[in-house]
């Protein structure tokens, strides 16, 4: 863009200079005097000629007459060709950036290590056995997963808007998650989250970092219903990032 400024700023300032008449240097008038009779009859001679001609500058000034102003006309056309081009020029370079940056975000968006709540179910160990709560995590992502910290916790009730929920310890912590490869955590049994005892919270909390070493959160909250059925609950369940750090 400035280089084409540049150069309208010189072709105008060229065709302006080309456009300036330049004024012809005629013969120094003599400054002899001729004689009474030569004057006279020179007088004589010429006033035919000054009848037949127009006094100076009394003459209609027909510009396309004159090759300087076909120049300038040249000359701005030109100039107005290279600022169209510059803009175009401008546009298309903003134009393909953007796609360029798109594309890239696309690519890495799609690279990325997606972790996320797979399963929560209850496994029978026998007839008289209680079930074993567990949680099945799954990497959907193309990359691997990184220090995958797994947070869970259990409760009969959700704590109250804006309170943090209380962990004590990840239940999982460090592990690397390959590419549809999928993790089962147990967890430990309790008289108040077991099978047929409808009413109670899963929440947690998956964390980890993608290839891009970006951190992702993936929170979950379900509410077990009975017969086997998690439902997830309100809005608890989605992604947070990416964080530069690792979330606490």
């Amino acid at each position: 863009m400035f280089k084409s400024a540049v150069l309208l700023a010189f072709v105008i300032f060229t065709a302006i200079a080309n456009a300036q008449p330049q004024e012809s240097a005629g013969p120094a008038p003599s400054t002899t005097e001729q004689p009474a009779i030569n004057k006279a009859a020179g007088a004589a001679d010429a006033q035919p000629a000054a009848r037949g001609s127009e006094p100076f500058g009394a003459s209609s000034f027909v510009p396309w007459e004159k090759s300087e102003w076909w120049l300038v006309l040249a000359t701005w056309l030109l100039a107005f060709v290279c600022l169209g081009l510059a803009i175009f020029t401008a546009r298309l370079w903003k134009a393909t950036s953007s796609l360029l940056k798109e594309t890239q975000n696309t690519a890495r968006k799609e690279l990325r290590a997606y972790v996320a709540l797979d399963e929560i179910f209850f496994s029978e160990a026998g007839d008289t056995a209680e079930g074993t709560h567990k949680l099945r995590i799954r990497n959907y992502g193309q990359t691997p997963a990184y220090r995958l910290s797994i947070w869970c916790e259990r409760a009969s009730h959700l704590p109250q808007e804006g309170v943090k929920p209380f962990y004590d310890a990840p239940v999982v912590d460090g592990q690397l998650l390959h590419p549809v490869q999928a993790y089962t955590v147990s967890l430990a049994g309790a008289p108040l989250y077991r099978i047929g005892k409808p009413g109670f919270f899963t929440y947690g909390r998956l964390i980890y970092h993608d290839v891009y070493e970006q951190w992702w959160v993936t929170k979950f909250c379900f509410r077990y219903e009975g017969d086997e059925t998690f439902v997830p609950h309100g809005e608890y369940n989605h992604e947070e990032g990416p964080f530069g750090e690792q979330p606490t």
